[in-house]
């Protein structure tokens, strides 16, 4: 899969631009609070329908009150995908395909896939367990629109039973209803995220033994509900009533399960390092590529967003190697440590206030 160019207008401090991409490295160069992350949002905007900064789509609108027009050109074996996204305060997102409109931002699922990785992304490891939940939903949910589709079933779901657990008089006869339909959208949700985490830590084991020469092993498990079964599921619901009521909420269930990242048998997020938790979330984000290659048959587009500023020389270099068949477009504020030959077939875009500024690559090596 491979963007060829992209139309903004009206987003964020973009009021009307276009970009055209190269196939293999695109390097989109500028000082901070220029506008390069905006650019790389609106491009990923195509992935999953929502950014990746902010759950409000009017927070995207230029100067948070124009709704933006989005228009995307991408390739695929020959093919040509013309996509737009139109955005309004009160409508939403409307998505058309090749003139197609596209009824539900799950439509997009799988159709332009992309790996983004920024430094935001290292609060994933660090911080609670609702940002690892949040990767396994977003991550699955590119593969496979059913996980989403029954995740969406199991959110609301939860949601019921919570109210009613709140109510002043609960009705069992409704509760037990919730509470079936619980135990069969949970079970399917922690099953297939336990299925995930199983094939990625294969890639993620790899990608990380690469990346640091063998000198550590990163392991990746899955601490989720313990029922085997949809019966057993229930019935561990039926035990935790009265408790659920007592503080007004579920607390059995794939919301509240989370996933553990080792290395060398230790728990990365309790005794790594700063440097050991960078490295390892790179190596699990960048396994995502191989995972989505072998899920969808296509290679998906890797979009780092100042990714460069964390590395050390010899890995940011080593990321390009490894990736040189995928296109890539990376934001950075300037190509200090970077191989001259691995970057002077690049195409450069520099940003100026949400303007594309013109310039070229300098020789600085």
């Amino acid at each position: 899969m491979i963007l060829r160019k992209i139309h903004l207008k009206d987003y964020r401090n973009y009021i009307k631009e276009s970009f055209s991409f190269d196939r293999q490295l695109q390097l989109i160069l500028g000082d901070n609070a220029q506008g390069k992350t905006n650019l790389l949002e609106a491009v990923y905007l195509a992935c999953m329908g929502r950014s990746f900064r902010s759950a409000r789509l009017r927070e995207t609108f230029g100067d948070f009150k124009n709704p933006f027009e989005l228009e995307y050109l991408f390739e695929e074996e020959g093919r040509e995908r013309r996509l737009v996204l139109l955005a309004g305060e009160k409508r939403g997102m409307s998505m058309e395909l090749n003139h197609i409109k596209l009824e539900r931002r799950s439509d997009l699922f799988g159709l332009f896939p992309m790996v983004l990785f920024s430094p935001d992304h290292l609060r994933t490891f660090t911080q609670g367990p609702s940002l690892r939940r949040a990767f396994l939903d977003r991550e699955i949910s590119l593969v496979s629109r059913a996980y989403f589709h029954q995740l969406v079933r199991y959110n609301k779901t939860l949601l019921s039973r919570n109210a009613l657990l709140k109510s002043d008089v609960v009705d069992i006869h409704q509760l037990e209803v919730y509470e079936e339909a619980l135990s069969v959208y949970g079970l399917e949700v922690t099953r297939r995220r336990a299925e995930f985490l199983d094939e990625l830590a294969v890639h993620a084991e790899r990608m990380h033994e690469r990346l640091t020469k063998g000198s550590e092993k990163l392991t990746m498990s899955y601490l989720g509900c313990d029922a085997e079964n949809s019966e057993e599921y229930l019935e561990k619901l039926r035990e935790s009533r009265e408790r659920d009521r007592r503080v007004g909420f579920t607390g059995y269930g794939p919301h509240a399960d989370d996933l553990r990242i080792s290395l060398n048998g230790r728990d990365l997020r309790k005794y790594g390092s700063q440097g050991q938790i960078r490295l390892g979330a790179l190596s699990v984000y960048f396994s995502l590529v191989p995972f989505i290659e072998e899920q969808l048959g296509m290679k998906p587009i890797l979009l780092l967003d100042d990714v460069f500023s964390e590395l050390d020389r010899q890995r940011r270099n080593q990321l390009l190697e490894i990736f040189i068949e995928h296109q890539k477009i990376i934001t950075a504020t300037d190509l200090d440590g970077l191989d001259r030959a691995l970057t002077e077939h690049a195409t450069v875009i520099w940003i100026k206030d949400g303007r594309a500024a013109g310039g070229k690559i300098d020789n600085q090596q």
